[in-house]
């Protein structure tokens, strides 16, 4: 074998050698941004996507824009570093609708002497990026300026054309997940209402509920999943008392001991009605046990952290709506009698943190309090 031939396939061999290191560099690439989006946020999504570009491409300005729902505006989601384009781009002969259009990256070197030149961009080397799912357009990714001051070079398009690809797919998703909850939670809601109609003492109930117990979590620093199940839980806690009969949720005498047992079975009820809902368990467990008492008085027997924290905390947040609102056979309490109740069953009816972190709200919101 001549040294030519020799020298040609060792070029070739280390071509082959560079283009599968590439290859495993962008699939670890993929792989880690895929473990980074799993189950985020829209919002999240797009704070990651920021960060990782702002990280692996190290520019000092990345804008993420979103398409309205009519596709005559972008609007800006999310920027990192210097951007003066305001919150909408509306269509037109620009190099962001041109990009979302086309579905292909564009890079500019120099951008203020290109036909793309926009008055609010500064900006000289910019890429912009489409973020494009599979059943939709999303929007646009813009970045600008290198950190080194170097011109952007064909990987770093590649590289943004990648992530903005991946990161679509993961919003896409998000995107349909936000749609299915608030269309879950507007039935949830609609089917709510409909319930308290049936009782003129009990309207506005679970709404408040639902706002007060929020509220609590924020203190607690709850994350955003565990929001969410409380919202969905909060806006259902009541759903049992569908079976209990009008007259007796309208009664103006005092409740008999049979009617009280009755009303008292709601939480149990409402499991039964919504246990043959798939991936609902703590929310079913969180409805079902919301009349515990946490030194372990209540219903069932459960004491302290046997309790789920979603029960706990609606506990407080359901109590306080009873005391502060009018009922058949009582006046409501005034806003510091029915703090000093829920104060005073800390730790025998209620979770001491979780009372701690609603007095904590309420003395900083209610002005009465103060």
């Amino acid at each position: 074998m001549k040294i030519s031939e020799v020298e040609r396939l060792k070029e070739d061999l280390q071509a082959t050698v560079k283009e599968l290191s590439d290859s495993y560099e962008e699939l670890s690439l993929l792989y880690r941004l895929s473990e980074e989006f799993s189950g985020l946020t829209v919002d999240e999504i797009c704070k990651t996507l920021i960060r990782e570009i702002k990280s692996l491409i190290q520019v000092k300005t990345s804008v993420i824009l979103f398409l309205d729902d009519n596709h005559k505006v972008l609007r800006t989601k999310e920027f990192l570093g210097q951007w003066a384009g305001g919150t909408e781009i509306k269509k037109g002969d620009n190099i962001f609708w041109h990009v979302l259009e086309k579905g292909k990256p564009l890079a500019i070197c120099d951008f203020q002497g290109s036909k793309w030149r926009l008055s609010y961009i500064k900006n000289s080397a910019v890429i912009v990026a489409p973020l494009r799912g599979k059943r939709q357009d999303i929007g646009v990714v813009f970045i600008a300026d290198k950190e080194d001051g170097q011109e952007f070079y064909s990987g770093d398009v590649k590289l943004l054309n990648t992530i903005a690809f991946l990161a679509s797919l993961f919003i896409e998703n998000a995107l349909l997940t936000e749609e299915i909850q608030s269309f879950l939670i507007g039935t949830i809601r609609s089917f709510v209402k409909a319930l308290e109609a049936t009782s003129m003492w009990t309207a506005g109930h679970t709404e408040r509920v639902t706002s007060y117990a929020l509220e609590i979590a924020r203190r607690l620093e709850l994350d955003a999943p565990f929001m969410e199940k409380l919202r969905i839980c909060s806006l259902l806690h009541d759903i049992g008392k569908i079976t209990v009969p009008r007259d007796i949720l309208n009664k103006v005498d005092g409740l008999d001991a049979q009617e009280r047992e009755e009303i008292m079975r709601h939480p149990i009820v409402a499991a039964e009605i919504l246990s043959e809902l798939k991936g609902f368990v703590d929310i079913i467990e969180g409805i079902k046990y919301h009349h515990e008492h946490y030194d372990g008085t209540g219903l069932h027997g459960l004491r302290g952290e046997e309790i789920p924290l979603l029960s706990r905390i609606i506990a407080v947040a359901d109590a306080f709506d009873a005391m502060t609102s009018n009922r058949p056979y009582r006046q409501k309490k005034a806003l510091l009698e029915a703090m000093d109740e829920i104060k005073a069953q800390s730790g025998k009816q209620f979770d001491p943190e979780v009372v701690r972190a609603f007095l904590c709200w309420m003395e900083k919101s209610a002005p009465v309090a103060r």
